[in-house]
């Protein structure tokens, strides 16, 4: 598949997969829905396939208290999880 080129602002026009929260710059993707008049943007075909599915499940979703694992794989996780926020900004890793 050929990549588009970048528009001259893509990384500062990045936005937001409604589906896992990766930065997307729309110049860089073909990967884009339709829904009520706006345009969203997607990081895979996975990611837009589920927003077509039950796009009123990213767009409005419910606040979901994360409970950890247990033991040494919930100590790794946390980790992880902090490294991550403390790099990238994000929450908890989902499918990227």
């Amino acid at each position: 598949m050929a990549r588009l080129a970048p528009t001259p602002n893509a990384i500062t026009n990045a936005i937001t997969d409604p589906v896992c929260g990766m930065k997307v710059e729309p110049g860089m993707t073909r990967l884009v829905s339709n829904y009520q008049g706006h345009s969203y943007w997607f990081c895979s075909e996975d990611c837009r396939r589920a927003f077509e599915k039950n796009p009123e499940k990213y767009l409005n979703p419910k606040t979901v208290k994360h409970k950890w694992p247990t033991g040494w794989w919930g100590r790794y996780l946390e980790r992880m999880a902090k490294a991550n926020k403390e790099l990238f900004g994000g929450g908890p890793p989902r499918c990227h």
